[in-house]
């Protein structure tokens, strides 16, 4: 019912058939506009409470539904203010993705992983056992319990605004106009944009003239061996018949990034955004491995951090990981600026 409903919410389904379902989406999408916009003014005049604590907050959000490389961000933004400026940094996330949780942790082995859904009270146990002088507010966007230094909105370029509509006629959980609120815009996957940056920034220009835009890839950096337990080049993947195997927000962009490392793709079993994968999710994959030929099962990072936590196991068939990490290829030097100007201010 999940596919479905995402299926419909970002047009795939077409035709006369499906339009009584997606009116439906579309009336929703309606009430849930005068939730959010009520919300917001709530806020915006005092009557639910905005929290301020004494140390810096920079939220990493999106507009969309998933798919834009929030975690691998928050990874490499954490470095820059950890190494460049410094900073002791701590990470607040809500923890609704236990596999993001735990690929966090594993890049950020240094660095304070606070998991709740209270984030105002995470932010002070942060300074409190830390002495955490910046936290980084992950998918923070809409959260407006506290106030932030720095709003930083990742914006996907293969499908920035998805069809225009509100969730859940769409995948946008606010309008365009919420850009306004943003200091900075990442463009990611520009490797392999199919729409071009410079009409991405005319259009967001005309919400917000001050706006910092950064362009982002994911750049892969090797291959895991999970049974051997170690690491391979990229180049081990050329030529190899492999079947694809992801439950992330862009399973297009993970085929995408196979393909272009030479893999020879004989099928890609994919599930929806933060899956976790069961017994009979296994034996489906099983099945499909035992009526195919091919040389191996990839998968990504966030996909291993679930299927070993349930203590699931491809049996005989060879298991690799492909391990990535955001690469910000344009505008990193007005970040590194934004962020100095945060503790000069």
């Amino acid at each position: 019912m999940t596919t479905f409903i995402y299926s419909l919410m970002t047009d795939r389904k077409k035709g006369i058939i499906f339009l009584p379902f997606k009116l439906v989406l579309y009336l929703s999408s309606l009430v849930y506009w005068i939730v959010i916009i009520c919300r917001s003014l709530f806020y915006r005049f005092g009557i639910f409470k905005s929290n301020k604590v004494p140390i810096k907050i920079i939220s990493v959000g999106n507009l969309t539904l998933g798919g834009t490389g929030k975690t691998p961000f928050v990874i490499s933004l954490s470095r820059i203010l950890n190494n460049e400026l410094k900073s002791q940094v701590g990470v607040l996330i809500r923890g609704y993705g236990w596999d993001e949780q735990a690929m966090l942790k594993k890049n950020l082995a240094d660095i304070p992983i606070l998991v709740g859904e209270d984030r105002v009270k995470q932010a002070h146990r942060a300074i409190k056992l830390y002495g955490s002088d910046t936290a980084i507010l992950d998918d923070g966007f809409q959260y407006w319990e506290l106030q932030r230094d720095l709003d930083i909105v990742l914006v996907d370029s293969r499908n920035p605004f998805g069809n225009g509509h509100l969730f859940p006629r769409g995948i946008l959980r606010e309008t365009k106009a919420a850009l306004k609120r943003a200091d900075i815009v990442v463009f990611t996957k520009t490797d392999k944009k199919t729409h071009e940056p410079e009409e991405m920034k005319r259009t967001i220009r005309g919400i917000n003239s001050e706006v910092i835009f950064l362009e982002a890839v994911h750049r892969p950096k090797h291959l895991y061996d999970v049974k051997g337990r170690k690491e391979a080049g990229l180049s081990f993947l050329e030529g190899k018949r492999v079947i694809l195997i992801s439950s992330i927000g862009d399973p297009g962009y993970f085929e995408d990034t196979a393909r272009g490392l030479g893999a020879d793709i004989a099928e890609h079993i994919a599930f929806g955004d933060h899956h976790d994968y069961t017994i009979y999710d296994m034996e489906r994959i099983m099945k499909r491995c035992d009526e195919r030929a091919f040389d191996l099962i990839l998968t990504t990072e966030k996909d291993t951090v679930k299927i070993s936590r349930m203590s699931l196991s491809f049996g005989k068939y060879p298991l690799m990981v492909l391990c990535v990490e955001m690469d910000i290829t344009d505008g990193k030097e007005a970040l590194v600026a934004r962020l100095h100007s945060l503790y000069s201010s």
